[in-house]
């Protein structure tokens, strides 16, 4: 006769898996890689505000055709600075294995046994979960230090996109205000049908290079220096470099691997960095610069401070007795600045304000 299994639960096997978890895909802390590979990493900040020093000169040339005891010249040498200030973090949760149904469902065979744990240790799932965490935290600091504090922080903190839309650096205009630092403000794109509307991300970063080779100042800094001497990038999130890549083919016909030398890295790894055609500049990738904006800068000039790297890394994980709980925390200090917030020092596709 047929079998009939009418009402009865499918079973479901939980243990032979148990710990082959499906995870959430998180883009990580890229941070720490990218300012110390273009920027300025300031570690040893016990203080919470440091002063980041700026030397700047100007000299003219004299009729030296007689001899001059006139040292007032008005060759003046100018010492500035720029503040850095960084703020404390705090990050803790605690587990209590004694609830939560941790003994309820398949997780109750991956506790330890007894009801008296004396150690930090929630059985086999306790490295799943700290791994869990410090990927989250990672996140967290990669977020904060580009957009500042999002839902789910409670601390203020600003970061480097938050400090460039304060600092109102002007438009740049080519005939009339060379030393702007917004080149444009649409949203960008692949460039369209043909590749050549002017949002189009390839061709937004032509009018970064070109808006920053045309500073040339008696008085002042040449952008241009740092873009023939390769000290200068271009940084946009992953979204924008794919429309780059897309811009390109549009305009070229073909991936720019294919078309420029040396960046055939790209076919194994598309988000690598790799140098804009033509030009000694590197483009990379941070996954938490807004869509919006798209930027050329200086080396050395985006600034992270923090007291010891070590702790941008560093979950303590510990049980507490009197609380019969398993407890984590993360401290740290961070911050973020710019050595140098003008058109002199970045060039900047996105919104003013």
């Amino acid at each position: 006769m047929a079998q009939n299994f009418s009402g009865l639960t499918a079973y479901m096997e939980e243990q032979k898996n148990r710990t082959d978890f499906l995870l959430d895909a998180l883009l990580g802390n890229d941070v720490l890689p990218f300012v110390r590979a273009t920027g300025t990493f300031i570690t040893d900040m016990k203080e919470m505000t440091r002063a980041l020093p700026t030397l700047t000169g100007t000299v003219g040339i004299a009729d030296g055709a007689t001899c001059s005891d006139d040292f007032d010249n008005g060759n003046d040498t100018t010492i500035g600075q720029t503040t850095l200030s960084v703020k404390k973090a705090l990050i803790q949760e605690e587990y209590c294995a004694h609830g939560e149904s941790w003994e309820t469902y398949f997780t109750a065979l991956g506790l330890p046994a007894g009801q008296n744990a004396q150690s930090a240790s929630l059985g086999i799932w306790q490295p799943y979960l700290v791994a869990d965490i410090a990927q989250r935290i990672a996140k967290r600091i990669a977020i904060n230090a580009w957009q500042g504090n999002q839902s789910g922080d409670t601390w203020t903190i600003n970061g480097w996109h938050d400090l460039l839309l304060a600092a109102n650096m002007g438009i740049y205009n080519s005939s009339s205000n060379i030393t702007g630092g917004s080149v444009g403000t649409t949203t960008p794109t692949n460039g369209g049908s043909a590749g050549t509307d002017a949002q189009g991300v390839y061709n937004i970063c032509v009018s970064l290079v070109q808006a920053a080779l045309s500073v040339q100042q008696v008085e002042g800094a040449d952008f241009a220096a740092d873009i023939i001497s390769g000290n200068a990038f271009i940084v946009m999130n992953p979204m924008n470099r794919e429309y780059m890549r897309q811009n390109y083919a549009r305009l070229n016909g073909n991936d720019m691997p294919e078309h420029a030398p040396g960046l055939a890295a790209l076919q194994g790894n598309a988000f690598a960095a790799f140098r804009m055609p033509g030009h000694n500049i590197p483009v990379i990738t941070q996954n938490w610069i807004p869509q919006s904006t798209i930027m050329l800068v200086r080396n050395k000039n985006f600034v992270f401070g923090t007291d010891l790297e070590a702790d941008m890394t560093a979950l303590k994980v510990w049980y507490s007795e009197d609380a019969d709980t398993i407890r984590w925390r993360s401290r740290f200090k961070m911050g973020m600045a710019f050595r140098q917030l003008n058109g002199l020092g970045i060039k900047y596709w996105g919104p003013t304000t």
